[in-house]
């Protein structure tokens, strides 16, 4: 099993509050909700969706990890053919 350590949490988080901040904004502005009311309805739809996002996240940070061949991870790609080989 590959360590991403904390990244794919911290890119998740940083998603999730970009996506989030225009919604807030709407709700306390243009709808007048109240600041009790946007909180009870943005925290578990923000905790959802950065739940959502861990997993894929994650995966693509190793992915990243891999093809850079950071750490512990090989260059394993095969090379490409030249035409004279064909």
């Amino acid at each position: 099993m590959q360590q991403a350590d904390d990244f794919p949490a911290h890119i998740g988080i940083f998603i999730t509050g970009h996506l989030l901040a225009p919604v807030v904004i709407a709700m306390i502005a243009t709808f007048g909700l109240s600041a009790w009311l946007t909180l009870a309805i943005i925290l578990p739809v923000a905790i959802g969706m950065t739940l959502g996002m861990l997993c894929p996240v994650k995966g693509a940070v190793i992915a990243l990890l891999w093809w850079r061949g950071v750490d512990s991870f090989k260059q394993e790609r095969v090379p490409e053919r030249t035409e004279d080989e064909i």
